[in-house]
């Protein structure tokens, strides 16, 4: 958090490692025990998906559009606890190449767990691969209206880019 707050009032290519540090009140030894750089303590780690969100999507056994839907409500709702800290990474990854690197990583490594889940339910490895991305993809969709629209919650923003998804699969699945 002290990391996100000098990053948005000094940028975070004007802030140091022991800049934090000290902000924080520990050694810069002690920063390095955690982080491996400023960016990586700027993002953070994004909330997980949960073991018992996983458990229902791998196993769920209605429309799997309805449990994905109930899943990424799920994440939204999680992350709706963090609007603030949402707020100030946005501002980060606007401005920092290697800080949206490092989430980019961290969203591959999701995405790989969830393709793992969705494996369950499709025969193909390219569609529950497909599948993970475009549910970690509507994810930062939504942040993205979120930020970007006055007076939409991160509930009503997901709601709009699952409506997208939903028509757009109906493109994609009409007849030509």
């Amino acid at each position: 958090m002290t990391t996100l707050k000098l990053a948005v009032e000094k940028g975070l290519d004007n802030v140091t490692t022991e800049g934090i540090a000290a902000a924080a009140g520990i050694s810069t030894r002690t920063f390095f025990n955690y982080y491996t750089n400023k960016e990586a303590a700027a993002v953070g780690a994004p909330p997980a998906f949960t073991e018992e969100a996983k458990e229902a999507l791998r196993h769920g056994t209605g429309p799997l559009a309805d449990d994905l839907k109930l899943f990424l409500n799920k994440q939204i709702e999680a992350l709706t606890n963090d609007e603030p800290i949402l707020e100030m990474i946005g501002t980060v990854l606007r401005s920092n190449e290697k800080a949206r690197g490092i989430l980019q990583g961290f969203l591959i490594m999701e995405r790989r767990e969830l393709t793992e889940c969705l494996s369950h339910r499709v025969e193909c490895p390219q569609t529950a691969a497909a599948l993970a991305s475009h549910t970690t993809d509507a994810i930062g969709r939504a942040i993205f209206l979120w930020e970007h629209e006055e007076n939409l919650s991160l509930s009503a923003a997901l709601n709009l880019v699952w409506e997208g998804t939903i028509a757009a699969a109906a493109l994609l699945t009409r007849p030509t």
